[in-house]
Parts: C-alpha cells; structure tokens; sequence
C-alpha cells in the first residue's frame, strides 16, 4: 500500500485530493526587492528628468533630454529620430535602421558598428523604443539590464508627452499669430482699397469685391482716367502690405503716358525681394469712347460689343516682379454705345466644384467667356458671375469689375458681306451717325472704304463689321473684318498723287486719322480709327 502524500488535502468532492504547490519564500522575496528596486529607479530616474522634460521648447532640446536620460542609464551614447528625420547626430550604422514597432534590446554579438562610427568595431548593444512621432536609441556599452529598458520606456512615454505638449503650444502660437497677421491685413486691406469706385463720365460702372478668409492680394483702384483691377502674389499681411504700396505708387505712375513701366520702376525690386509678383489689368478710360488696355500676366480681359460680340485681350508682358517691364503702350479700342469692358480676377475661372469627381476641376476661362457674352450690363456680368459660382468653392480673393459705354448715345452697327456691291452703305452708316454735314464725314468714309475693299481683296474677307459713334468734331469707328490677318498700318503708302491700291489710298487713311490701330483677336482682324475735322 502507498503511504499517503503529506502535502496532499481533501479535494472538494468526495474521493480527490489536491496537491499543495511548493513555494520558495527566497524566490519570492527577491522577486519583490528587484521589482521595488525598480519602483524605486523609475521614481529617482523620472525625478530627474521630470523637470527638464515640463521646460521643454523645442526639438533640440529633446535630442539633449534624450542624452541625460542616457547618462542617467550609464549609457555613453543616444540619439533621437522625431518626425522623419534624426535631431543631432546619428552614426551611419544606426541611420539605417528601421523605426522598431516595440521596444527591443540587441545584443552586442548582432550590432556591427563599421565606419563611420567613431568607435568602430567595438562591441555594444543597442536598446530602442518607439512612441508614435519617432524613437529613441541607446548604445555603447556591452549589455542592457531588463530594468534598464523599463526606465527608458516610462522616460519615452515622458518624452512623447512633453513633445505633443510642444506641438500644442506651437500650433496654438501660430494660430494666434495667424490670426493677428489676419486682423491686421484685414486693417491694411480696408484702409487703402477703396469701398466703390465711381462711373467714369459717359459710363456705368459695377465692381464686386470679394476677399479671401486670408484676405490676399487682390485689389482695385480708381486713379484720374485709370481703372487698375490687380492681383499680388500671396496672403495674408505681406500681401496686403505690398497691395499698399501699389495703392501708395498708382497715383504718381497714373500721371505718366506708360503706366506699367512706371510701376515696374517703382515696386520691382520690393516684389522681387519679397518673392512676390503681382498681375495687373489696367484700363485707360476717356470720355470719348477710347479705352486703352493694359494687361501683365492678368486673365484676359474680355469685351463684349453692343451686338453680343465677345473680344479678348490677352496678356501683353509677364507680371509685374517677374522682369523689369517698359514700353508696354496697351492697346487702344472704341467703346461704342452699349459695348462694355469686363475685368475678373483668377479667383473666378480657377474657382473649384464642391463636389467634383475630376481632380483639379475649375471653373474656367470658357465658363467666364460665356458668362460675359450674356451679360449686356454690368450688373448683369456680376450677377451671372455670381450666379456661375452657385456650386463652386472660390478658392481665392475675388475681384469683378465691368464698365460699359453709355447705351443711350447713338451709334451704329452694320456688317455687309465680304463683295464690294454694298460700299455705298458705308457712307450711308457714317452719316446716320455723325450726320450729313459732320466735318470729318468725307475723309471718314473715303478711309473706311479704302480699308473694306483692302480686307475683301487682299485679305479674303467673307463678313465686315463696321461699328462706329461720333460727336461734333469726331467720328470714331472700330472696322473688324473675318480675312487672313494683314496689318495695314505697316503697309507703305505711296506719294500723293500716285494712284494705286495701298498707295493714295492707305494716304488718305493716315492723312484722315488721329489714331489708326490693328490687332488681331480670335480669328478677327480689328482696325480702330479715329477721324478728326481737317485742320483749316
């Protein structure tokens, strides 16, 4: 019979015993005094750090937090990977380690500390552990204790605490600055951008001025016969800072025949040493009809005629910081009775759905086309622009600006075919204009001829348009023509008396004209006339 086992007590049904476990009290008890000796090395290790790690600014001083806790862990080397990329110095050898998932302890017989290490080939180990903005690493000594990596864990999750503490103080810095820089160009913005512009005489006038949550560079401007509708590079104060400095320079560079170059003049080297650059439309208004258009770098300015008609104005130089500009003339053309001039900012073609399926989607320079083809007013052209945006996020300052010649003056449209059996109608167009004893009539209707029978001639003209409105002493036409594109203004006139086409003829035009200019726009050639009364 087996003798009972002493250890052995009653189990709890009847028949079944439970063995006692052996307990080692040493074991216990030394098990205890390491993990209260570790307790203990935490408490004096974070005491240490704790202060350091609640005074910490910046990444720098991380790096140098991170070689104290080393030193507190008699380790003589450290380094710290944050967000990307290693603060302070990393030897090659570790520069090629991946970021750990977890904390981990490599022995010294699996670290290889080649060049450029500068104490090569000697034997350590290396101990690591992560936190989610980067990791921490510790070598050059032979072995880590497993309360060692404990210490350094609790030190990560100090340091990943005091980082994002850094953070927050950083973005909530820069958010206040944001928003001062934002108070402030919104002062700036306001105190030099003029709340409404007024009607040139003989015009309507309509401006819609939106800014951007950043209030960046747009801006227009009313100075004597100019109507300056621009667009500076940037946000937010420095733009608006720049944006006074135009409004600070227009008034003495509007004085002056090239109002581009005299800006440029003045602001190129502040743009360029601001990396800025700002695009400009300028329009030169004169109480007769004539506009002169100026266009750096800006969306193309587009004019609608009385008749529906759209024409463009592209760029005529780059913006103004780019290049030094100079000698940019513009180009001169009638507003006649109903005709208007419409200018935009690119915070309306390059505005984007708010719910696209095509990355990179906008609005667009054909959408802002159409719209000013079907805007017969100012208001109208806003109010369609507007409209056009119902759907779309505007993505940047917004600027509109039309102005229209008064449509109640009298003028006349007329458009022939292209065949010379219908010349007599020209005349017959001038005179319901100017009237029949108008004293520039003759010469007018003796250049406008010649020019039509050049067009169909020479330029294989199929239709002609012949636009033109007058007062007592001058009469001034717009003649635009479907041919291949020929410059007459650069075509030699023979001497008086000698009878030849492009000879009198092209005489005659300059002798008759105050202005005679060309330019060629979506397959259209435009001559602008101006006839005055001949000197007695």
């Amino acid at each position: 019979m087996v003798p009972p086992d002493p250890r052995a007590s009653a189990g709890p049904w009847p028949g079944t015993t439970v063995l006692a476990e052996t307990v080692d009290a040493d074991a216990v008890y030394a098990e205890l005094v390491t993990q209260v000796a570790d307790i203990s090395d935490q408490v004096v290790f974070l005491q240490r750090l704790i202060p350091q790690v609640l005074g910490l600014t910046n990444d720098a001083q991380a790096a140098g937090l991170v070689q104290e806790a080393a030193l507190l862990l008699n380790t003589p080397r450290a380094a710290l990977f944050l967000d990307g990329h290693w603060v302070g110095d990393a030897p090659g050898w570790l520069q090629g380690y991946p970021a750990p998932q977890q904390p981990f302890v490599q022995s010294a017989g699996r670290v290889y500390t080649g060049p450029p290490y500068r104490d090569a080939w000697r034997p350590t180990a290396l101990l690591a552990a992560p936190f989610p903005r980067g990791w921490v690493a510790l070598w050059g000594k032979r072995q880590f204790q497993a309360g060692e990596r404990r210490l350094l864990e609790a030190f990560v999750k100090l340091l990943d605490s005091a980082l994002q503490a850094v953070l927050a103080r950083q973005k909530a810095a820069h958010h206040a600055a944001e928003q001062r820089d934002r108070a402030q160009a919104r002062e700036v913005w306001r105190s030099v951008i003029p709340i409404r512009l007024d009607d040139p005489p003989g015009y309507r006038l309509a401006v819609h001025s939106q800014p951007a949550s950043d209030f960046g560079g747009d801006f227009q401007f009313q100075e004597r016969d100019w109507l300056v509708l621009g667009d500076v590079s940037g946000k937010g104060l420095p733009a608006a800072i720049l944006t006074a400095m135009f409004a600070a320079t227009l008034p003495l560079a509007a004085r002056r025949d090239d109002l581009a170059g005299e800006l440029s003049e003045a602001l190129y080297r502040h743009l360029e040493r601001a990396e800025s650059f700002c695009t400009l439309a300028a329009l030169r208004v004169s109480a007769a009809g004539g506009v002169r258009v100026v266009n750096l770098g800006h969306p193309p300015a587009l004019l609608r005629r009385a008749d529906g008609t759209l024409e463009r104005f592209a760029s005529q130089a780059p913006p103004l910081g780019t290049f030094p500009v100079e000698g940019v003339e513009g180009v001169p053309v009638w507003l006649h009775p109903g005709d208007q001039l419409m200018l935009y900012s690119d915070g309306l073609n390059e505005a984007e759905p708010e719910h696209g399926d095509v990355p990179g989607a906008q609005l667009g320079l054909g959408a802002v086309q159409r719209i000013a083809a079907a805007s017969d007013t100012p208001d109208g052209f806003i109010e369609r622009a507007l409209d056009a945006l119902r759907g779309y996020r505007v993505m940047d300052d917004l600027t509109l600006l039309a102005v229209q010649r008064d449509p109640s003056q009298r003028s006349v449209t007329l458009t022939l075919p292209g065949t010379l059996d219908r010349l007599p109608e020209l005349g017959d167009a001038l005179r319901a204009v100017a009237g029949d004893d108008h004293p520039a009539l003759m010469g007018a209707e003796l250049a406008v001829t010649e020019l039509v029978v050049n067009a169909v001639k020479h330029g294989r003209a199929t239709h002609l348009t012949l636009r033109a409105h007058a007062d007592t002493e001058h009469i001034y036409v717009t003649l635009s023509d479907d041919g291949g594109p020929h410059d007459p203004t650069t075509q030699p006139a023979g001497p008086a008396g000698e009878l030849r086409e492009h000879g009198y003829g092209l005489l005659i035009v300059r002798r008759c004209t105050e202005l005679w200019a060309y330019a060629r726009s979506a397959d259209l050639n435009r001559q602008t006339l101006h006839f005055r009364a001949p000197a007695l």
